[in-house]
């Protein structure tokens, strides 16, 4: 029974809440803190090459999941991301 009951609550944990503003970061470093979508995925096109708009789902899914979602590796093994 108290099994169930930890499993049931688990699953009505909330959900990351959207505000349209997402970390843009290289590394460890945080390069654009809480930057609009717009902002962070031209930031990323500039880090990661492409164009802004092939980064704005991605960033719309770190914002509404709150998660972390990587978007390419630069050289000395630095991650860029969204958060």
């Amino acid at each position: 029974m108290a099994a169930a009951a930890l499993w049931w609550g688990a699953g009505l944990a909330p959900a990351a809440a959207a505000d349209g503003r997402v970390d843009l970061v290289l590394g460890t470093k945080v390069v654009l803190d809480e930057g609009t979508i717009t902002q962070v995925s031209e930031g990323a096109s500039r880090l990661c090459g492409g164009t802004a708009s092939s980064y704005t789902t991605r960033a719309r899914k770190a914002d509404r999941l709150g998660t972390v979602v990587v978007l390419c590796t630069r050289p000395g093994n630095k991650q860029v991301y969204f958060r």
